[in-house]
C-alpha cells in the first residue's frame, strides 16, 4: 500500500525481527515482482527511527521535542482545538491530508471526527487537479483507460513520464505483451533511452507538440475520420484551428523537426497508439490546456478512450467521510495556499496526517515563516519525526500499513485489495487516533466508533464485492466500463464547460505568456521524481538521494561550472547548496532536481525554491515547473 500507480500485492510474514514480503505471481500487474521501494519497504516499517511515543514541541523548528504520554497528548489537543473554536470559530480548524497509503478508511475515517467539529478542510491541488479538470473538460471524466483494458493497439506513448523509475509494473506489463513503447520528455530519461520511439521537446512545450501532431495527423488524412465525426462535437472547429496554425511555429517552439514529429505521428496512426499521460508536466502555466490537446491525440486514431490518467472503480468514499455529521457548510482551502491561508488567520489549529507538507509544498520557506510568526496550533500525526513534524507543537506516532486493517484501491488498474494486519508495532493507525479523540470530546455518535471491517463492508457494497471473499482471494477486479460523461454524451473538441469558465476551447498561441523568470533568475527548475522514493516517503530509510542539481554543458560551460564542484542554486524564494552534474541529455535554458528530500536529512528541499502560483482557471493547480533559479560557483 503506497501512493503510486501500481498498488501492488504481496503477502508479508514477520518473524519478530524481520517483515519477509512475497510478490503475488497470479496478479497481471503486480505478475510476481517488486520494485526497489516495494523490496525495501520492510526495512522503512521496522525502523529503529520509528516514533514510538508522543512528543510535545519545547521550540517549533528545533529538535527540542519532549516524550509526553498519550493521556496528556490527548489532553493538549483537546484544550487547543476547543479554544480555537471558541476564540476564532470552528472553520479555523483545517486538516491537511493526502492519499498516504491508499488505504481507504485510514485515509478518509479521520475526517468523520473532523466533520463533527465543524473543521475546515484542503482541496488537492498539488499533483493532478489541472489535468483533472482539462480531461473532465472533453471527456466528462479524467478516468480512462486501465491497462488491461487496452485493445487494438500494440503502442503505448509515455508522455512526460519515466515508467521504469514510477510505474515499472505498468511498464512491464506493456513489454511482456509486445507494446512498442514512445516517449515524450524533455530529456532522455531511463525509458527514453530503451524506447522504440523517442521525441524530446522544449520545457512547457507539450501543447505545441500536441498542436503539432493533430495538425499533421489531420491534415495529412492520418486519422479516423467517420469514427471521429461520429463520436464528437466541434471537430471542424478544432480542424479550422489547425490550419490557421504555422508547422515553423510549432516546431520551433517545441524543438522537434517537422520530420521527427511526421515519422512520429505516422507510427502513431498506423499502430493506433495510446498514451500515458503523465503528472508532472501539467504542473505549469500550459500544462492543464496541453493534457487536453494530448487526450484528443488517440480519439483521432480511434480510441476512445485512449488515455491513461486516472482510475476509479467506483468505492463508495463519502460514506467513510461521513459528511453527515457536519451542523455547517464546508469551507476548503487549496494545499498550496496553506501559507498563505495561515499568514491571514484562516487556520489557527492545524492537523496533518498522510503528508509532509514542510517537504512538498511549494514555497516552503514562505510556509516555515507562516507557521512560526503566526499564532497556530499545528499537530502531526506521522511513522516519522519529519520536517513537518519539527514544526508541530503535538507529534503523534503513525502505524505503518503492515501494522493496522485496510482495503485499497488503485489509480491505475481496477483491483481492490484488502490490508491485513501483520504485527503490532507501533503508534496508532489514523483510524485508531480519531476514535480515541472523538472520546476526549465526549462525543457519542456511533459513527465515530464505528468498527473497520464494518466500514468495509458497507464500502465494498458499492462494487459488489463480499468482504470474505476478498479476504480469501487478498484482491479482486471491478469492472468498469468507461463512460463519456459531457452534456453532449460525446468528446467535445468544444467544450461546454470549458465555455462555463470562459475559457478559449483553442489555445492562441500567438500570444506570448508573460514569463515568470527573471534576467537574475534564467534557468528553468525541473523537480522531478526520484526514483528510491515516492515523494518525500522513504527519503529517511533508504539512505539513497541524488541532491545533485543536473545542467546542461553549454549552460555550465557559460557559468564556469565543472562536474562535481559546489555550486548554488537559488532565487527570491531560497539558495540551495549542493554540487553540480553536467548532463547532456538536459535541454539548454533548465536545470534538473530531484525534489522532496528532508532538509532535516540531506540539508535542503527542492521546493525551497519552486513558486507558489497557480492555474486557477484549472482546479487552481500548482505550477512547481513555472520556477527559475540561477547556479552559480561558490567561491
Amino acid at each position: 500500500m503506497r501512493d503510486c500507480f501500481d498498488t501492488c500485492f504481496f503477502k508479508t510474514d514477520y518473524n519478530g525481527s524481520q517483515l519477509l514480503l512475497r510478490p503475488d505471481c497470479k496478479n497481471p500487474i503486480t505478475a510476481c515482482f517488486l520494485c526497489y521501494k516495494g523490496r525495501h519497504m520492510g526495512e522503512w516499517a521496522l525502523s529503529s527511527d520509528r516514533l514510538r511515543t508522543p512528543l510535545f514541541n519545547v521550540k517549533k523548528g528545533s529538535e527540542e521535542l519532549q516524550p509526553i504520554s498519550w493521556d496528556s497528548a490527548f489532553l493538549i489537543f483537546r484544550d487547543a482545538l476547543r479554544g480555537v473554536q471558541r476564540d476564532f470559530g470552528t472553520d479555523k480548524v483545517l486538516v491537511f491530508e493526502f492519499a498516504g497509503t491508499r488505504g481507504i478508511i485510514n485515509r478518509f475515517f479521520p475526517y468523520r471526527f473532523f466533520n463533527k467539529v465543524n473543521a475546515s478542510f484542503v482541496k488537492h491541488n498539488l499533483c493532478d487537479a489541472g489535468g483533472d479538470e482539462a480531461l473532465k473538460d472533453v471527456y466528462g471524466t479524467s478516468v480512462g483507460l486501465s491497462p488491461e483494458d487496452v485493445e487494438g493497439s500494440n503502442l503505448v506513448v509515455y508522455w512526460g513520464m519515466n515508467p521504469v523509475k514510477t510505474n515499472l509494473h505498468g511498464y512491464s506489463f506493456f513489454k511482456r505483451r509486445g507494446f512498442e513503447i514512445g516517449v515524450v520528455d524533455v530529456r532522455k530519461s531511463e525509458t527514453a533511452r530503451n524506447a522504440n520511439y523517442f521525441l524530446k521537446i522544449s520545457p512547457s512545450s507539450d501543447l505545441h507538440l500536441a498542436l503539432l501532431l493533430s495538425k499533421i495527423l489531420v491534415e495529412k488524412g492520418l486519422y479516423a475520420e467517420d469514427f471521429v465525426l461520429k463520436n464528437s462535437i466541434g471537430f471542424d472547429a478544432f480542424r479550422d484551428y489547425l490550419k490557421g496554425l504555422s508547422f515553423s511555429t510549432l516546431t520551433d517552439r517545441c524543438g522537434v523537426t517537422y520530420e521527427e514529429a511526421e515519422n512520429f505521428a505516422r507510427v502513431f496512426f498506423e499502430r493506433k497508439g495510446i498514451i500515458h499521460i503523465g503528472y508532472g508536466f501539467q504542473r505549469s502555466q500550459d500544462g492543464p490546456m496541453a493534457v487536453a490537446m494530448i487526450s484528443y491525440l488517440p480519439f483521432l486514431v480511434g480510441h476512445l478512450p485512449g488515455f491513461i490518467y486516472n482510475m476509479d472503480v467506483g468505492l463508495d468514499k463519502e460514506y467513510v467521510k461521513g459528511s453527515h455529521l457536519r451542523s455547517c457548510e464546508n469551507n476548503f482551502i487549496y494545499q498550496s495556499d496553506l501559507a498563505e491561508a495561515i499568514e491571514n488567520g484562516d487556520v489557527k489549529f492545524l492537523f496533518i496526517y498522510n503528508a509532509n507538507p514542510l517537504v512538498t509544498n511549494p514555497n516552503v520557506n514562505r510556509l516555515k515563516r507562516a507557521i512560526l510568526n503566526n499564532n497556530v496550533f499545528v499537530v502531526t500525526h506521522d511513522l516519522f519525526l519529519t520536517d513537518t513534524a519539527l514544526y508541530s507543537d503535538i507529534v503523534f506516532p503513525a502505524k505503518s500499513f503492515f501494522e493496522y486493517f485496510d482495503i485499497v484501491d488503485s489509480y491505475y488498474h481496477q483491483y481492490v485489495g484488502i490490508n491485513e494486519k501483520v504485527f503490532e508495532g507501533w503508534g496508532m493507525s489514523n483510524y485508531e487516533l480519531v476514535r480515541k479523540l472523538a472520546n476526549y470530546f465526549g462525543y457519542s455518535d456511533p459513527e465515530l466508533q464505528e468498527d473497520e471491517r464494518n466500514i468495509a463492508k458497507e464500502v465494498l457494497k458499492s462494487v459488489d464485492i463480499n468482504i470474505d471473499q476478498l479476504s480469501k482471494k487478498g484482491y479482486l477486479k471491478v469492472e468498469r466500463k468507461f463512460q463519456i460523461g459531457t452534456p453532449s454524451g460525446k468528446v467535445e473538441f468544444v467544450s461546454r464547460r470549458r465555455k462555463k469558465r470562459n475559457i478559449p476551447d483553442f489555445p492562441d498561441i500567438s500570444l506570448e505568456r508573460i514569463e515568470l523568470k527573471q534576467e537574475r533568475f534564467p534557468l528553468r527548475l525541473l523537480s522531478l521524481t526520484c526514483d528510491k522514493t515516492i515523494t518525500s516517503q522513504y527519503s529517511n530509510t533508504l539512505g539513497e538521494v541524488d541532491a545533485r542539481v543536473f545542467i546542461n554543458p553549454k549552460d555550465a560551460e557559460t557559468r564556469g561550472l565543472v562536474e562535481g564542484e559546489r555550486v548554488n542554486v537559488f532565487n527570491d524564494k531560497g539558495s540551495i547548496f549542493t554540487t553540480v552534474h553536467i548532463d547532456d541529455s538536459l535541454p539548454q535554458g533548465s536545470v534538473v532536481m530531484f525534489k522532496a528530500f528532508w532538509p532535516s536529512i540531506t540539508g535542503f528541499t527542492v521546493n525551497e525554491l519552486t513558486d507558489d502560483h497557480t492555474v486557477k482557471e484549472f482546479g487552481s493547480q500548482a505550477a512547481y515547473h513555472d520556477t527559475y533559479v540561477e547556479v552559480m560557483k561558490v567561491p
